[in-house]
């Protein structure tokens, strides 16, 4: 069943109203020669339905895109397209040497921690004090060197974030004509902006009275200088100067600006894009220089420890700092375990397997969507609903549905959820609603579908076209036929339900099944 059939039902009824009015019309024209023409039809019951239609989606109740959490070469792809996945089971996974030997390396210091706090409650000879001298040594080396890569590393980049900055400000600086009376006489701006604000210069020319112009400047800074044409006129003290050409007439409505940076440009996004990619570098490097110098202050810090336990008998402190020892190694454990976990994804729950975008020796990017996972058997429709209809919507309501892919079949749905906050499609307010749908193998995510919601349905609903109902002093009325033979009417007051999708108006009180009323009553 297609959309437009879904509308047969309105269609049939209005064209039933027309025949109805048309034989109302040949009747009254029978009648009544050179008079207004009377259009009648009787007080009836009928079964009256109102409903709303709609179109929408098909979307997934689990809909997740996978990827990895670090970068590296794809090992091996575990699933594919229509692939069934448990929670926890693994889809995909990188090359995992260097994790692999990380966590090899923390399981030994981890061994080895317990090995030394054995010792500590057992006591040390004389070569193992030997022994962890050196190692404290080598262990304040390595924090020395640390701490140098990390200053060397702040140095470097923040030189890198500087120069992204100053390339972003400096974005083509050239200068956009406000108003500008004669474009054969152009000003070009050259240099590099060296300030650190954005902002904009507003480059005017007022007269001096001798057939030359001032150059004022305001914005970022504020100055004024007679221009010489064809020669760089600094702008300000940042490193700018406006050339005006040698050719064509400049006038006192001349008006540029210039924009730092200029977000116009085509260039803009990508020098703004390698700014903020150089402050997360920047940021990374820097974080990954700590956690070296932090890593090395605790491996000193360890050895202290562990000289500390060898020169003398065990006390409380020094079995705690060997019991401490155990859990810093146990943390490096586990901050290896993670970063091998890293390099896998695994399934959080049960699902279908939609999209797979890796390959097995290809780069894996991290945070990057290689995985689809929706659940293909817990589906339910999305559509926006227009504000003028959303007020008939209630949760429970029935849905008829069909799909323009499964050919003339139809499916039941409920109304499950509307949405309170309003969604502005292309300038429209509408509401978006879900629907719950039946399962069904056919149905698959991404599918557009027909709705017809059921409102209301009133059967047996005493009613009238709503054409004849007319309103007066706030008040609704229907004119009706008081004596059929002189055709006399009489108007009535009314109380109307609700009004059907075929133009049918429910009379809850001022008629009686069987009257005659006019269709085309004059109101006035």
């Amino acid at each position: 069943m297609r959309f437009k059939a879904l509308l047969r039902k309105r269609y049939i009824i209005s064209a039933v109203l027309l025949l109805l009015i048309a034989g109302g019309v040949f009747a009254s024209q029978g009648g009544h020669n050179g008079k207004s023409e009377e259009v009648t039809e009787k007080v009836q019951r009928r079964d009256l339905t109102q409903t709303v239609l709609a179109t929408g989606k098909v979307v997934s109740a689990v809909d997740l895109k996978l990827g990895f959490k670090s970068s590296g070469f794809v090992r091996g792809v575990n699933v594919t397209v229509g692939s069934q996945v448990g929670p926890g089971q693994i889809l995909a996974q990188l090359d995992q040497g260097s994790e692999l030997a990380a966590l090899k390396s923390a399981q030994g210091a981890l061994a080895q921690a317990k090995a030394n706090y054995q010792k500590v409650l057992e006591g040390a000879r004389t070569e193992e004090v030997a022994i962890v001298e050196a190692e404290l040594r080598t262990a304040q080396i390595s924090l020395k060197n640390a701490e140098i890569d990390l200053e060397d590393t702040i140095t470097e980049q923040k030189v890198l974030v500087e120069n992204a900055y100053r390339k972003l400000l400096n974005t083509d600086t050239e200068p956009i004509a406000i108003t500008h009376f004669d474009t054969s006489a152009t000003l070009t701006v050259t240099g590099t902006y060296a300030g650190q604000e954005e902002g904009e210069y507003r480059v005017k020319l007022q007269g001096t009275g001798h057939s030359s112009f001032y150059l004022q400047v305001q914005g970022l800074e504020n100055d004024q200088k007679i221009i010489t044409r064809g020669v760089p006129l600094a702008i300000g003290t940042k490193g700018l100067y406006a050339t005006f050409s040698l050719t064509g007439n400049f006038s006192q409505i001349d008006e540029w600006v210039i924009r730092l940076p200029n977000k116009t440009s085509s260039s803009y996004v990508a020098n703004y894009n390698a700014y903020l990619a150089a402050l997360e570098t920047q940021r990374t490097s820097k974080s990954a220089a700590e956690n070296k110098v932090a890593s090395a202050k605790a491996a000193v810090d360890q050895k202290n420890a562990d000289l500390n336990l060898k020169k003398a008998t065990a006390r409380p402190s020094e079995i705690e700092a060997a019991r401490a020892a155990i859990l810093s190694a146990e943390a490096q454990v586990q901050s290896a375990t993670t970063a091998l976990e890293n390099t896998v994804i695994r399934s959080p729950v049960s699902g279908t397997i939609t999209s797979v975008d890796i390959h097995a020796g290809e780069q894996g990017a991290a945070l990057g969507a290689a995985i689809a996972l929706q659940d293909v058997g817990n589906l339910y429709l999305e559509s926006n609903i227009s504000e003028a209809d959303i007020s008939k919507l209630r949760i429970g309501q029935n849905v008829k549905i069909d799909f323009d892919a499964l050919h003339e079949k139809i499916y039941n749905g409920t109304v499950q959820f509307i949405d309170p906050a309003s969604t502005i499609v292309s300038g429209v307010v509408n509401y978006k609603i879900k629907v719950l749908i039946e399962k069904n193998l056919d149905i698959k995510p991404g599918m557009t579908a027909n709705m017809v919601i059921m409102v209301e349905h009133r059967p047996n609903a005493l009613s009238i076209p709503n054409r004849a109902v007319f309103a007066r002093d706030g008040r609704r009325y229907a004119s009706v036929i008081t004596d059929p033979i002189k055709r006399t009417s009489e108007d009535r007051e009314i109380t109307v339900g609700m009004v059907s999708d075929g133009g049918l108006a429910e009379i809850l009180s001022g008629l009686e099944e069987g009257g005659e009323i006019l269709t085309n009553a004059d109101t006035k």
